[in-house]
C-alpha cells in the first residue's frame, strides 16, 4: 500500500500502458497551467487545468474525509472520469493502470473507473484551482494536486483507501491483468469459491498497488510478498494479522510508508482469503 497520507493501487485494475496514457508531467507540478492528456498510440489529448475548470460538466464535491487529507473537510472543483474517456473505445478485457508523480503505480477496475451508474461510486478528476491551493499533504511536501482521483459515496462500490491516487502522472490502457502480471494468478485449476482464488482478488486491491508478487507489478513501493520468502513462511498467523491491521502494533517503527487496514476497510473474512491465497501463492514461487 502507499505511504501514510500519500495515497497511492484499484484496486483492481494502472492507465499507462499498451497504448492509452491520461498523465501529468512531474513539471506540471509548478507550472501555471498544468495539463492532464490523454493518448491512445499515436493520439493524443491535452487538457489544461484551465479548460477543464471551464467545462459544463465541472462539479463542486464537498467530502468530509478522504485519503489524502484524513480527517479534513475539502471542497473540489472536478470532472467525472468518464466523460473524459467517452469518446474513446476500450475493450472489455483490458487492464486500466495508474501511475503517479512519487512512483505509485497499481491496476484499477476499468468498470469502477468508468462507472457512470448513479447505483455505484462514480470517478471524478479534482482539480488542483491555482489561487485555491490545496494544503501540503504533510509540513515540508507538496499538495495532493495537480490531479487527484476522488469519490464520493465511496460505500455503494466500496471503494478503498488504494483507489484514490493523488499527484496523478498518467493512467494507461494495456493488456488483461493476466497477459501482463501471470505470475501473480493462483493456480488454474482451484475452484472459484476456494479461499485462494478469493484471496487474489482482495490482494489485486488492497496490496498490489505497493508491492509486487513473484517480482511482477509496477510499484517499487513495498517489498515482493512471495521472493525470496513469503511472509507466511516468517510470520505466525497471528502476528501476520496484527501486521496488515497495523504495522505499529507489531513492528514500532515511525518511518514506515505501511498504513493500517482496519475492519471497515478489509473485513476479517477478507484477511483470512488473503492469507490463503498468500500461503497458497509460497508454494508458486517464480524466482527468475
Amino acid at each position: 500500500m502507499r505511504p501514510k497520507n500519500m495515497l497511492s493501487l484499484p484496486l483492481f485494475t494502472l492507465l499507462v500502458l499498451t497504448g492509452f496514457w491520461i498523465g501529468a508531467s512531474p513539471s506540471a507540478i509548478g507550472a501555471e497551467d498544468p495539463e492532464l492528456t490523454l493518448r491512445i498510440g499515436d493520439q493524443t489529448q491535452v487538457f489544461k487545468r484551465s479548460e477543464l475548470l471551464q467545462r459544463k460538466d465541472l462539479k463542486h464535491l464537498d467530502l468530509a474525509n478522504n485519503p489524502a487529507y484524513p480527517g479534513q473537510k475539502m471542497s473540489f472543483s472536478a470532472v467525472p472520469v468518464a466523460a473524459l474517456f467517452e469518446k474513446l473505445k476500450i475493450p472489455n478485457d483490458v487492464v486500466i493502470q495508474f501511475k503517479c508523480l512519487d512512483g505509485f503505480s497499481a491496476p484499477i477496475s476499468k468498470e469502477r473507473l468508468l462507472n457512470t451508474n448513479p447505483a455505484g461510486s462514480i470517478a471524478y478528476i479534482a482539480i488542483e484551482e491555482a489561487d485555491k491551493p490545496w494544503p501540503a499533504l504533510k509540513a515540508g511536501k507538496p499538495s495532493a494536486g495537480p490531479f487527484y482521483l476522488v469519490w464520493p459515496d465511496t460505500a455503494l462500490s466500496h471503494i478503498s483507501a488504494e483507489e484514490w491516487p493523488y499527484q496523478l502522472a498518467g493512467f494507461e490502457v494495456k493488456g488483461t491483468l493476466e497477459s501482463l502480471y501471470p505470475q501473480i494468478f493462483p493456480d488454474a485449476k482451484l475452484p472459484a469459491s476456494s479461499p485462494a482464488k478469493l484471496g487474489f482478488a482482495v490482494f489485486t486491491k488492497n496490496c498490489f498497488a505497493c508491492h509486487t508478487l513473484n517480482k511482477a507489478g509496477a510499484s517499487q513501493m513495498g517489498p515482493d510478498l512471495n521472493v525470496p520468502m513469503n511472509p507466511t513462511e516468517y510470520f505466525q498467523k497471528p502476528a501476520l494479522r496484527k501486521l496488515i491491521r497495523n504495522p505499529q502494533s507489531l513492528r514500532f517503527f515511525p518511518r514506515s510508508l505501511m498504513s493500517s487496514f482496519p475492519k471497515e476497510m478489509l473485513s476479517d473474512k477478507d484477511l483470512e482469503k488473503l492469507i490463503a491465497y498468500l500461503e497458497h501463492m509460497a508454494k508458486r514461487k517464480q524466482l527468475n
